[in-house]
C-alpha cells in the first residue's frame, strides 16, 4: 500500500485515539504563548474528544483537531499528515482572502492574489468573490481546502459576472520545519512605476535561511536601477524563514540588532540575551556557505545545553552600505502580512526607516517547530518568542500603519488598486 494510500484511509478509533494522546503529551511538553495558560488545556481536550473521534473522515477529523488546537489562542498552530496531501487555500493558492459584506451577505474576497501561482494562473485577481469549490458553496467561516496535487473546480464572481476556472496546484516543494506551501513564480518581483520610484513585492520567504530568496531579491532592488523612492510589498505575504533579513539590510546602511529569538519561556529582556546570543548577521550568497555556519550554530547550540543556558539568536543586518531611497521608502502592508513581516515592519518604524501604507498586521510572532505524530501526523507548536531591539513582544499585538488605506474589494474588482495608489503618493512626498 502506497503512502498515499496510506493517507487516505479511514483512520480508526483506536488510531485517533493514539494520536490524540501523543498531542496532547506534544503540547503539555513544548507549548509557549506567554499568554496563555495551560490549565484549560484539558478541559479544551474533553471538550474536542467526541467530535474527534466520531468525525467521519479523515479530513474531518483534522478540522476538528485544529479546532482544538486553536483553542489555544496562540500563533503558528497546525496539524496536518506528513504526506501534505490537503492545505489551506492560502497555501494552495497563492492567494488570501477576506471577509466581506456582498449582495447575498458575507462572503470570501480575494484580497491578495500572487503573480505566478494557481489563482493567478487561473484567472482570479484581487476584488474576486470566492463562491464555491468543486460544487460546495463556501462562505465565512467555513473554509475549502484543496489536495496537492491536484485539479479543482473554483467558481468566482467577476466584475464580469460568475465564472468557474479549473485551478491546478502542483505538489509543493519540501520545505524543512516550514507547513506545505505552493511557491509562486516569481517569488520576488519588480518593476519601477515611474522615472524615480521602484517597487518590489515579496510573496513569501521559503526556506529556513533564504538563500535563493535574498539573492532574488538582491537582483531585483540591483535590477530596478538608481531610484530615490522604493515602495516594498508585503501584503499576502504570511512569513518563513530569516530570507526578510536582505530585504531589511537594504533599508539602512549599517549593522544594526533587530531583536532576539529565545527558545521557550518568554523573560525579562535584558542585555545578556545579546551577550549570549548567537549572532546572525548576514545571508550566505552560495548554498555551500550554509555548512560551516552549520557547523558553527550547532557547536553554539551544545556549548549552550553544556553550560545549561537558553538558546538566544540575535539577527542583525548585513550592512549593505547607503542606498539612494533611504529615507524615502514606503511599506505595503495588510492584515495578511505575518510573522517575518512584522519583526522587518516594527524594525523599520522603530527606526524611522520606512512609512507603513495599508491595514494593521495580524501580530502572529511566536517561532514554531513541527513534531512527529503517530501514523504519519505532524503538530506545529510555537516553542519560543521574539522580541524586538528595545524589548518589545510583538505576538498578539498588531502593528499599525502609519497611513491607513483598507483594502476596497469594489475598486479592485474594478481593476484598481487604491493602497497602491496611497503608497504612491506618500513616497512622493517623501
Amino acid at each position: 500500500m502506497s503512502s498515499h494510500q496510506k493517507a487516505s484511509a479511514v483512520l480508526t478509533e483506536a488510531q485517533r485515539i493514539q494520536i490524540l494522546s501523543s498531542l496532547s503529551d506534544e503540547v503539555q511538553k513544548r507549548f509557549y504563548d506567554p499568554r496563555v495558560s495551560k490549565i484549560e488545556w484539558p478541559a479544551n481536550l474533553e471538550k474536542f474528544r467526541l467530535p474527534i473521534l466520531n468525525s467521519p473522515s479523515n479530513e474531518a477529523f483534522e478540522h476538528e483537531v485544529m479546532k482544538l488546537l486553536s483553542s489555544l489562542g496562540s500563533s503558528h498552530v497546525g496539524f496536518y499528515h506528513s504526506d501534505l496531501n490537503r492545505c489551506s487555500a492560502k497555501m494552495a493558492l497563492c492567494a488570501a482572502y477576506a471577509a466581506f459584506p456582498c449582495e447575498d451577505g458575507e462572503r470570501w474576497v480575494f484580497q491578495d492574489v500572487h503573480e505566478g501561482g494557481p489563482a493567478a494562473k487561473a484567472g482570479i485577481r484581487a476584488g474576486d468573490v470566492l463562491i464555491g469549490v468543486n460544487d460546495q458553496d463556501f462562505r465565512p467561516p467555513r473554509h475549502p481546502s484543496f489536495a496537492m496535487p491536484s485539479t479543482a473546480s473554483v467558481t468566482f464572481l467577476t466584475r464580469n459576472g460568475e465564472a468557474t476556472r479549473i485551478v491546478t496546484i502542483p505538489k509543493p516543494k519540501q520545505q524543512r520545519s516550514q507547513l506545505p506551501q505552493i511557491e509562486p513564480d516569481p517569488i520576488v518581483s519588480h518593476r519601477r512605476l515611474n522615472s524615480d520610484t521602484g517597487y518590489v513585492r515579496l510573496a513569501m520567504y521559503p526556506g529556513n535561511i533564504g538563500v535563493d530568496v535574498a539573492n532574488d531579491i538582491h537582483a531585483a532592488i540591483s535590477a530596478l536601477g538608481r531610484v530615490n523612492r522604493l515602495i516594498i510589498d508585503l501584503r499576502g505575504n504570511t512569513g518563513g524563514g530569516v530570507g526578510f533579513l536582505r530585504l531589511l539590510s537594504f533599508l539602512t546602511p549599517d549593522r544594526v540588532t533587530v531583536g532576539i529569538f529565545s527558545k521557550g519561556r518568554l523573560r525579562s529582556y535584558s542585555g545578556s540575551d545579546a551577550r549570549h546570543a548567537f549572532v546572525f548577521d548576514r545571508i550566505p550568497r552560495r548554498r555551500w556557505m550554509l555548512y560551516p555556519l552549520t557547523v558553527k550554530f550547532f557547536s553554539f547550540v551544545v556549548i549552550r545545553k553544556i553550560l545549561r543556558q537558553e538558546l538566544s539568536i540575535q539577527i542583525s543586518t548585513e550592512g549593505l552600505g547607503p542606498q539612494p531611497f533611504h529615507s524615502r521608502v514606503v511599506i505595503l502592508a495588510d492584515r495578511h502580512s505575518a510573522s517575518a513581516n512584522e519583526m522587518l515592519i516594527a524594525f523599520a518604524r522603530d527606526n524611522k526607516l520606512a512609512t507603513i501604507v495599508g491595514e494593521p498586521t495580524p501580530g502572529r510572532m511566536l517561532g514554531a517547530e513541527k513534531f512527529k505524530l503517530p501514523h504519519g501526523y505532524q503538530v506545529a507548536l510555537p516553542v519560543g518568542s521574539y522580541r524586538t531591539d528595545t524589548g518589545e513582544n510583538l505576538e498578539g499585538s498588531p502593528i499599525a500603519p502609519g497611513v491607513f488605506a483598507p483594502f476596497d474589494p469594489v475598486s479592485a474588482r474594478n481593476g484598481t488598486d487604491s493602497q497602491l495608489d496611497v503608497a504612491l503618493a506618500t513616497v512622493s512626498r517623501l
